[in-house]
């Protein structure tokens, strides 16, 4: 290859795989469809959080998934609001409130029967509804000559067991796989696509927006357009040094991924070289007291904190993220603020709160608030306790001591055991979300009721 030239990819010399990747179609609708009786392909079903009757109130339940039909039908997303749905709620709407644990068994039952078509090597759950499959190896074994045929067992498998439909795609790899599935398997009568490299031309280049291509956001696509990239075909054409010069070793590899180039195998063990840890939450309400907000910034940081002495990890840096209310209007046009701290190496709960109150408090200007974010990063593992000559030793070793004795009692007897006296106060959120799973109800109809909450006798006011 010439200096400047681009480079030039033989599909005869790249991995050619079979491999499935496989989508349960409206995940969460389709098994409240299902255990309702009802045909997920033909209800009208949306699983919202905070559903309400009220029309005052109905603005806060966020549609979490949304069955075909009722996607068809309101003009809504997974991501629309309960205020989207006409109301009253037509009587053929059904509404159910999510049910996390529920379907991560499901999930479970459901990557069950995957695993019969494939081994553990050649088998990655990608999301709580995606999953890949290597089924190179396995069309002898089950009689078939085509990925396809396979791909049809597997999809009537799944349905006659659990009720849940799914679509397909199929590729020479993982990626072509995904794009298959994204683009085209759900437009197709049998829910299957298979894109192979020698149909890059007429389906990969063909992909409508930049946004529809995998591994590229509304921000990225910006900064391509920037480029005079608009299309997958311009990508795929594009000055690769140029490409490479500007975005770095991600433009190169955006540039391989427009020609199908994907050269990962499904049972690599993939070693990241750093780490992180964080969780986020989307209010309940408008957060607009200070002293609100810093009753939830300390319940994260004592979530992360639990998070990392579990892992035996301490945290050198400390980031909070902080979104601002849809209805507030900032002056100076920012959606929130997200700033990070260097700290000597910890997993105090304490010293998080501490960190990232300090953040909060150079940066906060009363603006409302409705989503909440921190992460660390910078992990190093190390199980002993490291004094900071700057604090009292004494002081340090009685939050470490606490740390401890919360943490196994949390284990034994679960987080409501022992709390936080702040998360006792108005604004906590550490009680109500400990039902969650993923931020949403995991249990039949949301958070724990008193019916459930057999360990609140338990409950010890930390100071």
């Amino acid at each position: 290859m010439f200096k400047n030239q681009n480079p030039v990819f033989d599909y005869q010399k790249e991995p050619s795989r079979d491999i499935l990747c496989i989508d349960c179609k409206s995940f969460y609708a389709s098994v409240e469809c299902v255990e309702r009786g009802l045909n997920p392909l033909e209800a009208k079903l949306v699983v919202m959080s905070y559903p309400s009757n009220s029309w005052e109130e109905r603005g806060s339940g966020l549609i979490l998934a949304s069955s075909p039909e009722a996607k068809k039908a309101y003009g809504i997303t997974n991501i629309s609001r309960a205020r989207d749905l006409p109301f009253p709620y037509p009587k053929d709407l059904h509404i159910a409130p999510p049910r996390m644990a529920y379907y991560m068994e499901k999930n479970k039952e459901i990557n069950a029967i995957y695993k019969k078509y494939a081994d553990e090597a050649n088998h990655h759950v990608y999301s709580v509804d995606e999953s890949f499959l290597d089924i190179t190896n396995s069309l002898n074994l089950f009689g078939v000559k085509t990925a396809k045929e396979l791909a049809q067992m597997i999809q009537q498998d799944v349905v006659d067991r659990t009720g849940i439909y799914t679509t397909v795609g199929i590729g020479d790899n993982p990626l072509l796989a995904k794009l298959a599935l994204d683009n085209a398997s759900k437009d197709s009568p049998d829910r299957i696509a298979e894109w192979r490299y020698e149909e890059v031309k007429t389906t990969v280049w063909q992909i409508p927006k930049l946004t529809d291509f995998w591994g590229i956001g509304r921000k990225m696509a910006v900064r391509l357009n920037n480029l005079g990239i608009d299309t997958v075909y311009d990508l795929a054409h594009a000055d690769y040094y140029r490409l490479k010069s500007t975005l770095g070793v991600i433009g190169t590899q955006l540039y391989a991924h427009a020609w199908g180039i994907d050269r990962s195998f499904l049972g690599e063990k993939y070693t990241p070289k750093s780490k992180s840890m964080g969780n986020s939450q989307i209010l309940n309400r408008d957060y607009t007291r200070r002293s609100e907000i810093e009753i939830v910034i300390k319940e994260m940081a004592d979530q992360l904190g639990t998070r990392l002495r579990r892992a035996e990890t301490k945290a050198q840096v400390i980031s909070l993220w902080v979104g601002f209310s849809l209805g507030y209007i900032d002056p100076s046009g920012k959606r929130g603020f997200h700033q990070q701290l260097k700290i000597p190496a910890t997993n105090s709960s304490h010293e998080l709160a501490e960190a990232l109150l300090r953040i909060f408090d150079q940066h906060y200007k009363r603006q409302d608030i409705r989503s909440i974010g921190v992460n660390c990063s910078q992990l190093v593992y190390s199980a002993g306790l490291q004094l900071n000559l700057f604090d009292d030793p004494k002081e340090q070793m009685n939050h470490a001591k606490v740390d401890f004795i919360v943490d196994k009692i949390r284990q034994k007897y679960g987080f409501k055991a022992i709390v936080h006296a702040h998360s006792l106060l108005e604004g906590g959120r550490a009680i109500a979300r400990s039902s969650l799973v993923g931020g949403h109800a995991g249990g039949m109809a949301g958070i724990e009721g008193e019916g459930h909450a057999t360990h609140e006798k338990r409950i010890s006011r930390l100071q």
